[in-house]
């Protein structure tokens, strides 16, 4: 379980009480969680992150579940991995809330304005579901994503972007691991359309999307969430044995 940019591996435990029992879970803490951005945020590779923090599990995954800015990292290695005609050896991959264009022409000026302004609320959004049994006030709230997003930087929010820019030249079309393509309809961060498209373009790529739900679905439903991991996970495996990893 891989956690996107300014959050950590917390942000999957209320999860916790949903997996089934022959179910693994590792979730590590990546070097672009909040309190690690100062030493990350000069980073110019982070898709070798991801590579490390899958060769970390015992046995390797059976399953990839990547949100957000990690989905697009994941994305990036499995590309390269494919052109390289050295698949990644994993049985499947979630890719959750994927930010993705197939064409640099769709990137122009106002794409930019519009995800530096949006990058407080998205943080707002992710402080606000995970304090929902303790509601923030608002002013407070605003004041903590806006602490946030200062201390993830620009340069933090650049390695973002930069990723995003990258997603274009994805030989997408090569990557032949069986993919669900998780979307929020209420997704602000990365609409909707993102992860329909993308689906589209996976050789092995399935759409799973969600009308109600916004970026963070594994606070938002973690129980349908689980479900729908669960259910693919399933499918890509003949068989599942006593134990499957993600």
């Amino acid at each position: 379980m891989l956690h996107g940019l300014g959050n950590n591996e917390a942000i999957w435990s209320g999860l916790a009480p949903h997996w089934r029992s022959d179910v693994e879970v590792h979730a590590p803490r990546l070097p672009w969680q909040a309190d690690g951005i100062a030493g990350w945020r000069h980073e110019t590779d982070s898709v070798s992150c991801i590579q490390e923090a899958l060769d970390a599990v015992p046995g390797g995954a059976d399953l990839v579940v990547a949100h957000s800015f990690s989905s697009v990292l994941l994305l990036e290695l499995l590309s390269r991995r494919a052109a390289d005609a050295d698949p990644l050896d994993v049985p499947g991959v979630v890719l959750v809330n994927p930010f993705y264009k197939s064409s640099a022409d769709d990137f122009h000026w106002d794409v930019i304005a519009s995800t530096v302004d949006d990058f407080p609320r998205t943080m707002a959004e992710s402080i606000r579901l995970r304090t929902r049994e303790r509601p923030i006030d608002p002013e407070l709230l605003g004041d903590m994503a806006r602490r946030l997003t200062e201390w993830i930087g620009p340069y933090g929010w650049l390695r973002f972007f930069e990723a995003y820019l990258r997603t274009p030249l994805f030989p997408v079309d090569r990557i032949q691991t069986p993919a669900l393509v998780f979307g929020g309809g209420l997704d602000r961060s990365a609409p909707v359309d993102h992860a329909r498209h993308l689906a589209g373009l996976l050789p092995r790529g399935e759409e799973l999307v969600e009308p109600e739900c916004g970026h963070f679905p594994m606070l938002e439903m973690p129980g349908r969430f689980v479900g729908a991991v669960h259910a693919f996970l399933d499918r890509v495996h003949d068989r599942v044995g006593p134990t499957a990893g993600l």
